[in-house]
C-alpha cells in the first residue's frame, strides 16, 4: 500500500515537473511579460540626488501589437547567437549614472534587450542646457574617430542624435568606419533639435550625411491608440521600427516603458536587430548583414509612405528567411565566325563578257547613228 503512494507521489512530482517545464518555456521572459514599469520619461533628466520613484502602469500597448512583437524579437532571440561576439557603439547622450538625458539609457537599454549578449560602449556627444540641449557634432567626430582606430569587424555603431550642422572630418570618419567593415547605424532626425520651419525632407539637414554607407532609421507606429507622429520625413531612411511601448531602462536603471514615436530609439532597436543577424552569421561581412535586414523587411496595414525605406524591421525573418537565389547569367555564346563566300571559277569570264556586252552595245548604238550619214555620202557620190 506504502508502495502504491510512493508511485502515485512519485508520478504527481513528475507531471508537474512537466508541466512546469512546458509553462516555463512557453511564457514569455522577463522583458516581455506583462509587469508594472514607469514611462521612460518620467525620469527624462538628472538633476542630481535621489530620484523620486515614478507612478508604474503595465505596457501602454497589448503585447500583440507591442514593438518588439511586431518585430518578431523573441522568436529571433531563440535562433539567434543574442548578440555574442558583437560590440554596440551608442553615440547617444551617454547612459552612464551621471547622464543628463535619458535618449542613451533608454537607447542602451533597447540594445540590451533585443541583443543582451552584446558589448556596449558609451560615446556622449549632447551638450544638455537648461533651455536646449545640442549635438556636438566636433565630439562626434572625434568618437567616431576613436573607433575607427580600432578592429571595426564586428562592430556596430548606433548614432541616436544626429547632428544638425556638419563638422569637418564628420563624414569622413563614418567612410574610414564603414570600409573598415563596421556598421553605422543613425535615426532619420531628432525631435529635439527640429522646428517648425524644417523642410519637407528634413535628409539634407541631419548630420553625417554619408547616405549609402549608413542605416537611416525612422520610426513607426504601433496600433491605432499610439501618440500623434512626431518624426519628420528623411529620404534617405532605409527602414523603420515600431518603438512606442517597447520595454527599456531609466536614466536610473529602473525599467521602464518607450512612452513616445522617437528615432533615436528606434536605431537603437534596428542596431540591437543588426547585432542579432550579424553575431549568428559571423562570416558575414557588414554590407551582406545589412542587405539581408532590408530583404526581409514587412509592412503593416495603414502604415508605410514615402518615407519609410524598405519597411518595418523583421528580425525574426532576417535570421530564417532562406536567401533568394539569383537567376544563373546565361553562359555566353561565342558568335560563329561569318561564312566565307565560296570561290566561283566564272567570275572572270562573267565580268569581261559584262565589258564585251558594253562595248558592243555601244558600237552597234554608234553604228546605227552614224548609218545615215555614210548612206547620204554614197547618193552623193
Amino acid at each position: 500500500m506504502r508502495g502504491d503512494r510512493v508511485k502515485l507521489m512519485r508520478s504527481c512530482i513528475a507531471l508537474a515537473a512537466v508541466i512546469g517545464g512546458l509553462s516555463l518555456l512557453g511564457s514569455p521572459g522577463p522583458a516581455y511579460a506583462a509587469e508594472e514599469r514607469a514611462d521612460c520619461s518620467a525620469y527624462a533628466t538628472n538633476t542630481g540626488g535621489s530620484p523620486q520613484k515614478a507612478d508604474t502602469k503595465t505596457a501602454p500597448v497589448p503585447d500583440g501589437v507591442a514593438p518588439f512583437a511586431i518585430m518578431r524579437i523573441p522568436e529571433a532571440q531563440q535562433v539567434s547567437k543574442q548578440g555574442q561576439g558583437i560590440r554596440v557603439a551608442v553615440v547617444d547622450s551617454g547612459y552612464s549614472r551621471s547622464a543628463k538625458a535619458y535618449y542613451g539609457t533608454v537607447a542602451a537599454g533597447l540594445i540590451s534587450q533585443i541583443a543582451p549578449k552584446a558589448k556596449l560602449s558609451d560615446h556622449p556627444v549632447l551638450k544638455v542646457g537648461q533651455e536646449k540641449s545640442t549635438v556636438d557634432a566636433k565630439q562626434m567626430t572625434a568618437e567616431l574617430n576613436s573607433l575607427a582606430k580600432g578592429n571595426a569587424k564586428g562592430l556596430i555603431v548606433d548614432i541616436g542624435l544626429p547632428a544638425t550642422q556638419a563638422a569637418p572630418g564628420l563624414d569622413a570618419a563614418v567612410d574610414t568606419l564603414t570600409k573598415k567593415g563596421a556598421i553605422v547605424v543613425m535615426a532619420a532626425d531628432w525631435s529635439g533639435v527640429t522646428t517648425d520651419t524644417d523642410p519637407l525632407d528634413i535628409a539634407p539637414k541631419v548630420f553625417p550625411n554619408a547616405d549609402d554607407p549608413v542605416v537611416t532609421v525612422s520610426a513607426s507606429g504601433t496600433w491605432a491608440s499610439d501618440p500623434n507622429f512626431t518624426v519628420l520625413p528623411n529620404s534617405n531612411t532605409d527602414v523603420v521600427a515600431p518603438t512606442y511601448g517597447a520595454a527599456s531602462t531609466t536614466l536610473f536603471g529602473q525599467p521602464c516603458w518607450v512612452d513616445s514615436i522617437t528615432t533615436s530609439f528606434a536605431s537603437a532597436e534596428v542596431a540591437g536587430v543588426l547585432a542579432l543577424i550579424w553575431s549568428t552569421n559571423s562570416g558575414w561581412s557588414a554590407q551582406q548583414v545589412i542587405d539581408r535586414l532590408y530583404s526581409t523587411t514587412s509592412g503593416r496595414e495603414g502604415q508605410g509612405g514615402r518615407y519609410w525605406g524598405a519597411g518595418v524591421v523583421n528580425a525574426y525573418a532576417a535570421l530564417t528567411r532562406p536567401a533568394v537565389k539569383e537567376a544563373a547569367a546565361p553562359p555566353e555564346i561565342e558568335q560563329a565566325p561569318m561564312a566565307r563566300e565560296k570561290a566561283d571559277p566564272l567570275a572572270a569570264v562573267r565580268e569581261n563578257a559584262i565589258w564585251w556586252g558594253i562595248a558592243g552595245g555601244g558600237a552597234l548604238g554608234l553604228g546605227l547613228v552614224l548609218r545615215p550619214l555614210f548612206s547620204r555620202r554614197k547618193s552623193s557620190m
